[in-house]
């Protein structure tokens, strides 16, 4: 039986300067640009309605900058495990250009992502194992709580994905406002049931 669940807030950063040019951003720590910040500025007054138990953020540049416009007054934890999916040496690289730089290994990575790694980055199941064991950690730590994830479209699509044959079937966009239940059982590698979904613009 699912126990005791935790509502997850789950919200991607605003559209970032490498993301606006097509780039993968991965770790590399890009701002976001002014349209970005216009996507997040509408989510404040929905955002502080809420009475958060816990508020955790990547430490990229781009959501630390989403973070500090939602909550410039609430504690907000910051931490490498909310990280993007580490690209390697395609950080910052458009899709043509990392397929010209790595010819077989982009086209291997295209057909099985969950366990081929970019050159230097990581795969998606190791991306899908550190995102749920830390939304698993703080719904234990929060039983029943709310809690804000101010994350990237890939940890966020690890979360939601059932399987992660989906990953990629998964639309987050920039801006995005997710309201999820998670019951942190780590025997089930988390539950995640969708409730609502906002979208910036």
């Amino acid at each position: 039986p699912i126990g005791r669940m935790s509502q997850l807030f789950l919200i991607r950063h605003g559209e970032s300067l490498l993301g606006s040019q097509g780039r993968y951003a991965g770790h590399a720590d890009t701002p976001m640009t002014a349209k970005g910040r216009r996507q997040i500025l509408r989510l404040r007054r929905r955002f502080r309605r809420l009475r958060f138990d816990c508020i955790v953020s990547s430490d990229l540049l781009r959501c630390r900058q989403t973070a500090e416009i939602l909550a410039p007054d609430q504690e907000v934890a910051y931490t490498s495990r909310l990280r993007e999916l580490n690209f390697g040496r395609w950080d910052g690289r458009t899709a043509d250009e990392c397929q010209r730089l790595s010819p077989v290994r982009f086209l291997r990575w295209m057909e099985n992502p969950r366990d081929v790694v970019p050159p230097g980055g990581e795969s998606l199941n190791h991306l899908s194992r550190r995102v749920r064991a830390l939304a698993s950690r703080l719904a234990g730590r929060f039983p029943d709580g709310l809690i804000a994830l101010v994350t990237h479209g890939g940890p966020i699509r690890a979360l939601l994905a059932r399987n992660l044959a989906e990953f990629w079937n998964i639309s987050v966009s920039p801006g995005a406002f997710i309201e999820c239940r998670w019951d942190g059982n780590p025997r089930r590698a988390g539950r995640m049931n969708v409730r609502n979904m906002v979208t910036a613009g």
